[in-house]
């Protein structure tokens, strides 16, 4: 739980420039994603091990028909936008929901990144810096709404 207002706003501030940068770095694989399906090439292509256009292109890099990259999108801008929202309203009784929400839901995009990691490891042999880059800003995200907020994730599971 947290001590005072001060500091859950530097979680807060934290979990937002952690959320913006996943953002901007899903945002790049989606533009990748889509450049690599027309043909074009990818900026780690002739590194060795580190093919993020080969990752792009596997079948893994799809879920049921979505560019997994507009999945990081959408999971980073939930996480920001929960956190904005808790950010600017800290005096309302309806965003303490938002504290057990930041870190279930960091633990979603942490068991798909851990999934899509394995992925890139085992099945297609090949790394993607950026995808990287978003699973290590998702665990670092989720660690800090876990600190913060573990509390109050155990008592929504009866904990």
């Amino acid at each position: 739980m947290m001590e005072t207002d001060q500091s859950e706003e530097t979680v807060l501030r934290t979990i937002m420039l952690l959320a913006l940068v996943g953002l901007l770095d899903s945002l790049y694989l989606s533009y990748l994603h889509h450049l690599v399906a027309g043909g074009g090439g990818c900026p780690t292509q002739d590194l060795p091990g580190l093919d993020c256009g080969l990752v792009l292109a596997s079948a893994e890099a799809n879920m049921v028909g979505v560019p997994v990259a507009w999945l990081g999108v959408l999971g980073f801008l939930i996480v920001g936008g929960l956190a904005l929202d808790r950010f600017l309203n800290l005096d309302r009784e309806r965003t303490l929901l938002n504290r057990q929400l930041l870190p279930l839901v960091g633990l979603g995009g942490c068991a798909l990144g851990a999934w899509l990691t394995y992925a890139e490891a085992f099945i297609i042999k090949q790394w993607c810096p950026f995808c990287l880059l978003a699973f290590g800003l998702t665990l670092a995200l989720t660690g800090v709404a876990l600190r913060a907020y573990g509390d109050d994730l155990r008592a929504i599971l009866g904990r």
